[in-house]
């Protein structure tokens, strides 16, 4: 097995331990496929709000009992992997383009986890990827000058000979930024672009990230209570 394969599966298996509540939110992605799978085995008494398409399909393949954020309004705890992590646990996510409801359901939640392997740490946002931005796809050429407006390169995602599209019907830009020194003012600032739906950026959402890596996992914590609160269900990852 391709050693960073088994780092996600170790972040993953992690994570899953730290899923606790009654409604519980899932982002998407490879490492979120394993926390699927390995909440299949456990069956938690839990309902389970998927951000994708692709996450419900798992979910319902495992038999997770599945529900909306329409319906159940707050979450007690959102499982999330993500594309790059900063020392300030920043995010930037949007590598699938479910950016927009990973946020919305980050934001509904009362705990963010995030899963990750160690080649997603970084020292600053935009080290290694460009910031993906949903956007409406009328008038898409004029949003993504308007982008560039903001210092950025866009560049339409593609997918076979059209454009990728969203699970809301939207398209995605890539836009790359030569140096992002302010994550929560850029995503404010591209999120005030007319045609923009939402970014990837996520300025200081998470609660805790665990990083899968040789030795096994570690756990970053934006908070020295929620180190206790992971050191009491994963005592042997800090």
């Amino acid at each position: 097995m391709v050693p960073v394969e088994e780092w996600k599966k170790r972040a993953a298996r992690a994570a899953a331990e730290l899923v606790e509540g009654e409604v519980v939110g899932l982002g998407s992605g490879t490492t979120v496929a394993e926390v699927v799978r390995v909440l299949a085995e456990k069956r938690p008494r839990a309902v389970f709000i998927p951000a994708s398409r692709q996450t419900e399909g798992l979910c319902r393949k495992g038999g997770l009992k599945l529900g909306t954020l329409e319906e159940y309004g707050e979450v007690d705890l959102t499982v999330d992997g993500a594309d790059e992590v900063t020392p300030q646990l920043d995010l930037l996510k949007g590598g699938g383009g479910a950016h927009t409801r990973e946020k919305l359901l980050a934001l509904s939640s009362r705990r963010l986890v995030i899963a990750v392997d160690r080649t997603k740490l970084v020292g600053r946002l935009g080290e290694r990827r460009p910031v993906p931005v949903e956007v409406l796809p009328f008038g898409w050429r004029q949003t993504a000058g308007r982008l560039e407006g903001l210092g950025g390169k866009a560049s339409l995602r593609l997918a076979g000979e059209g454009p990728f599209l969203t699970d809301n019907g939207n398209y995605v830009l890539d836009v790359w930024f030569e140096r992002i020194e302010e994550p929560r003012r850029l995503e404010r600032r591209i999120n005030r672009v007319p045609g923009v739906v939402e970014n990837g950026i996520f300025p200081g959402m998470a609660d805790v990230v665990v990083v899968g890596h040789e030795e096994g996992c570690s756990v970053l914590c934006s908070r020295r209570k929620l180190g206790e609160w992971v050191r009491e269900r994963l005592p042997s990852k800090l």
